[in-house]
This record gives C-alpha cells, structure tokens and sequence, in this order.
C-alpha cells in the first residue's frame, strides 16, 4: 500500500451523478496534474459501477506512441521566440530550482546539467508537449486522478472504455494556437497565484469560478473545448443507458458535457462529499 497517497487523501467535490430510468452512473471531472489521491473516493465508486470510462487512452503502449508523436517535430514552429527576456529568464529559474536540486520522472528526464532547461524542454518536441513538460516540472505535482483511476479499474477487473482515439487527442493538441503557449509562459510571474487558486477552487467543487478563473489557460481553447465536449457525450451515452458506469473526464469538459447530458433527459447533480 502505498501510504503517501492514503495520507494525502481529501474529499472529492468534482463529482457528479448521472440519473437516467433508474439507471445511476457518476461523472467525475479530473485534473490531469493533480497533488492529491482520491482513491478510497475512486475504489469505492469504482467497486459498485459495471464499467469505467475514460476520456482517452492510458495503457502504456498509448503512452509510449503519444511520447513519439511529441518527437516528430520537424518544421514545427515553437512558442520560445514569442517569449520575453524577463520571462525566459524566470523561468528558467524555475526549472533550476526544481531540477537542480531533485531527481524528476518527468520523460524528458536528464542524465546532466544542461546549459539551458528551459531550451532541453523546448528543443525537438511538439509545443503542447513542451509546455505540459515544463509545467508539471514547475507544479511538481506528479499525481495524475485519470491514471490513478483507470489503475483502480483494472485492479478491481472492470470493462475499461474510452471515449477518444489518440489521434483523436493528438489534432486537438496540435490546433492550440502558438499565442497560447506564449501567453501562459510570459505570464510567469503569476504562476504562484494561478497554482494556488486552482487549487483552491478544485478543492471546494467551484465548478463556475474555476472555469472563470482557468478561462486563459492552455488547453481552453476551442480546439480542446467545445466540439469534442458533444463527441464525449454522444460516446458516453451510448454507454450509459446500457451500463452503471463511472466516467472520467477533464474537469473543463463537465459544464458542456453535462448540458448537453440534462438536454437529453438525464438528471445530473454535484454531489459534495
């Protein structure tokens, strides 16, 4: 057992049951960082549902081929000239002050000090994969709720399923906008506070003021919300009618996903443990 993560256990607010002809199911909203476990929360929903849900791929084959895919940048225009002197520099910092000092799993892993972090993350790999490398190694928050999850369902033996193709999840990916990057890197200076009030926001089940408050992030554009939210829905309810299931997805994805799910009769409430 591993004791860090029971220690480290807190009350699950993202979560939501999903009621249509007496059929009962359970959405929870994930965050793909994240510093805390749900596992009691997620063993036990887990143990009574027929079937678990996923919004992707998490096997480790899929893993390796997204890591690959990340390589295959050539003539793949990046995000670090778009970046300001006083922001490559903070940044920087950041990942000296974390790597410096701490050995990291992180895929991008080195077996030396490099002359520039912040050019070993970037150089050779896709932006979105640049920025997640550097942004969990900032955040240091090595827990993943979606993995943690699909690892409870297989331990318990349950039907696993998921919702999107990685290639799917790759072209929306790949349509985030450059200025996106850009503009979530050069906003180093207030990382600190976005840690914090994310935090805090997810802790308390503040599904409208965290999409408020995430609304500038990276993956909140139309490529990542919006069209794929109705994909998700159309795949999970061809499940649902037929199945208890407890579905995972991107806490960004529950607002439209479960419009779209009330729209269609079913009766969806927060439940606040």
């Amino acid at each position: 057992m591993n004791l860090r993560f029971w220690e480290n256990e807190k009350p699950l607010r993202m979560l939501w049951r999903v009621q249509k002809d007496e059929r009962l199911s359970h959405l929870i909203g994930t965050a793909h960082f994240f510093p805390y476990s749900f596992k009691r929360t997620f063993t036990r929903l887990l143990r009574a549902a027929d079937i678990a849900v996923f919004e992707g791929p998490l096997d480790p084959a899929s893993s390796a081929r997204i890591a690959e895919y990340a390589r295959q940048a050539e003539g793949v225009p990046t995000f670090v000239e778009m970046l300001t002197p006083d922001a490559r520099a903070e940044i920087e910092r950041l990942l000296r002050d974390r790597l410096d000092h701490t050995r990291t799993e992180n895929w991008l892993a080195f077996t030396q000090r490099p002359n520039s972090y912040l050019e070993m993350f970037t150089q050779g790999v896709r932006p979105w994969a640049a920025f997640f490398a550097i942004w969990e190694t900032y955040l240091q928050w090595h827990h993943s709720m979606d993995l943690e999850g699909y690892a409870i369902a297989q331990r318990l033996g349950k039907p696993i399923q998921f919702l999107e193709t990685i290639e799917e999840q790759l072209v929306a990916l790949d349509g985030i906008p450059l200025e996106r990057f850009a503009r979530q890197m050069n906003d180093v200076k207030n990382w600190d506070h976005y840690k914090q009030t994310y935090l805090k926001l997810f802790m308390q089940g503040d599904l409208e003021q965290l999409m408020a408050f995430t609304s500038r992030f990276v993956t909140r554009g139309p490529s990542i919300i919006g069209a794929r939210d109705r994909v998700m829905f159309e795949r999970m309810t061809a499940i649902l009618p037929r199945a208890s299931a407890v579905v995972f997805i991107g806490f960004p994805h529950v607002p439209g996903v479960t419009q779209l799910l009330r729209d269609a009769g079913y009766t969806v409430t927060q439940v606040r443990e």
